[in-house]
């Protein structure tokens, strides 16, 4: 393995800590949808699923923007934007504005996974890709599996907004490691 292998584990370990928030809504949204002051349940499925409507249309974009940004410059608008869109479940009430925070979490996750795959194709020398890919998939299931364990157990505990404004801090703690770890470069070509 390259030298870059830490890179990718860093990578991996923001990833997983920008989709706590995300996993969180999964559980929580369909049981606590009142708490969030929706007026029906199908407000509940398209806020889960916009997300998915927005990066469609955004992975060419940013991959083309990874071709001239450094991806450290990507990387940290993406745990800024995690952070902002899981503090937003926190703070807000209302479909308009947690459908606005559902496609920023969208244009966030692109960034992050082209961000994280992008690092694995630098970082593998070849004949490790498969794993290191392996290794940056199961660092980053870890969170979705720990998003969902705290939403679930903590939001009967300390309520679903507490339980948002927690994860949304938590998902700060991704700014110093892709700070640190990933490196500031220019992918040419970039493209998802």
């Amino acid at each position: 393995m390259k030298a870059h292998g830490p890179s990718v584990r860093a990578i991996a370990w923001v990833t997983a800590v920008c989709l706590l928030g995300d996993s969180m809504l999964y559980i929580v949204l369909p049981v606590y949808w009142q708490h969030y002051g929706l007026d029906a349940l199908w407000q509940v499925g398209v806020l889960l699923s916009v997300n998915r409507f927005v990066r469609l249309p955004l992975g060419p974009l940013i991959g083309w923007l990874y071709s001239r940004l450094p991806k450290r410059t990507g990387v940290l608008a993406a745990v800024a934007l995690a952070c902002a869109t899981t503090l937003a479940f926190g703070f807000f009430s209302g479909f308009a504005p947690l459908l606005a925070a559902r496609a920023l979490w969208g244009a966030a996750w692109s960034m992050l996974r082209i961000g994280g795959y992008l690092t694995v194709l630098e970082a593998s020398g070849g004949g490790d890709r498969g794993q290191l890919l392996g290794r940056y998939n199961g660092i980053m299931g870890v969170g979705s599996l720990v998003g969902m364990l705290a939403g679930g157990l903590l939001a009967d505990l300390l309520g679903v907004r507490t339980v948002a404004l927690l994860l949304g801090a938590a998902t700060l703690a991704g700014l110093p490691f892709a700070w640190r770890f990933v490196p500031p470069t220019v992918t040419p070509s970039a493209s998802p």
